[in-house]
């Protein structure tokens, strides 16, 4: 008999139990994760614009809104450029990322440069075909008084200056145009919508209630009346007369040349140049070189302001405009139009 202890018969592994199929939760994982991507990566790239924005150098202006940022140039001594972009007056916010400025904005940063004794002369880029004759004229009386502080006032027109985009030009003490920048549509306008037979025609009807004959001046369910016609015919005049007044003072030419002028027809820079309406052709650079010139200085820090906003305040200024009802058809703004305004505006 052999001493060794008898083999046990081996011990099977225990087998482990079979998976259940987790497809579905891996399904629902990936939503999750898509959902919360979409929720969170605006807001995360967000955070990164405010807190990278490309690595531009900015410092808050003492006592305002507004950042500097940084052009070009070296010292303490400062030119600003600021920009009139698009329609003056014209409803800001049409997105997030809009680089237009408001008209507030424009009053706000005319005001601080004025405000500000490092700032030694201003750049004023204007590249608007115009807007509302009242926006226009509240931005020229701001840009007067700058001047009144003893701050030169260059105008740098970009593609278009026109009609309120000269106006406003008049405050400048110098004047730079490309030679192929459209300006001049130096005039009044006034336009009315009227779609009375279209009304007509869909079965609709407005029935009016009003106190006197010219409550409902303007309206564009009916034709104007003669006397309604020499009632706006009053107002562009009178607010033409003012624009010429503006020219006649800003250029220093007689009241009948510009009136010969004014007829509301466009110039390029070269014309306007030979027609004594700006000073000199040249762009932005040109004009920058002209102020320093004017200010007296060899070299200056050349800089633009910027909006200086919280990440709070840029994602409610996008939930407000969210929030603005959608009115694909366009029935809405024919329903309810615009009232009419004087403009300064150049209309093809």
């Amino acid at each position: 008999m052999s001493d060794q202890p008898p083999v046990s018969a081996p011990v099977p592994l225990a087998q482990p139990a079979p998976r259940k199929d987790r497809t579905w939760i891996v399904v629902i994982s990936i939503i999750v994760g898509i959902v919360l991507a979409c929720a969170i990566l605006p807001l995360g790239g967000m955070a990164l614009l405010l807190a990278f924005d490309g690595g531009n150098a900015a410092a808050t202006v003492p006592g305002s809104r507004w950042q500097e940022e940084v052009i070009s140039g070296r010292g303490n001594d400062r030119i600003v450029v600021i920009t009139v972009s698009g329609t003056i007056g014209a409803d800001a916010g049409d997105g997030l990322f809009t680089t237009g400025l408001s008209h507030e904005q424009l009053l706000s940063q005319i005001r601080t440069a004025a405000n500000d004794s490092r700032v030694k002369a201003v750049v004023l880029r204007v590249d608007s075909p115009g807007g509302s004759v009242v926006a226009s004229n509240e931005l020229y009386v701001e840009l007067k008084k700058l001047r009144e502080k003893g701050k030169p006032l260059v105008i740098s027109m970009g593609s278009i200056a026109a009609s309120g985009g000269y106006y406003i030009s008049m405050a400048g003490e110098r004047i730079y145009a490309n030679p192929d920048t459209l300006t001049g549509s130096l005039g009044v306008i006034v336009s009315l919508l009227n779609y009375d037979e279209a009304f007509e025609r869909l079965g609709l009807r407005e029935y009016v209630y009003k106190s006197g004959d010219f409550k409902d001046i303007g309206s564009p369910l009916r034709p104007p009346q003669p006397e309604e016609e020499a009632i706006w015919n009053a107002l562009v005049d009178e607010a033409y007369q003012g624009f010429i007044d503006v020219i006649v003072e800003g250029r220093g030419m007689e009241r009948t040349e510009v009136i010969r002028l004014a007829d509301g027809r466009i110039y390029t820079g070269r014309q306007a140049k030979a027609l004594g309406l700006i000073d000199e052709l040249g762009n932005l650079e040109d004009a920058i070189e002209g102020a320093k010139e004017l200010a007296g200085l060899t070299d200056a820090l050349i800089v633009r302001y910027r909006s200086f906003n919280t990440l709070r305040e840029l994602l409610q200024a996008n939930l407000e405009q969210n929030l603005q009802p959608s009115d694909p058809l366009g029935l809405r703004a024919i329903a309810q139009p615009r009232a009419p305004r004087l403009e300064y505006r150049f209309v093809p």
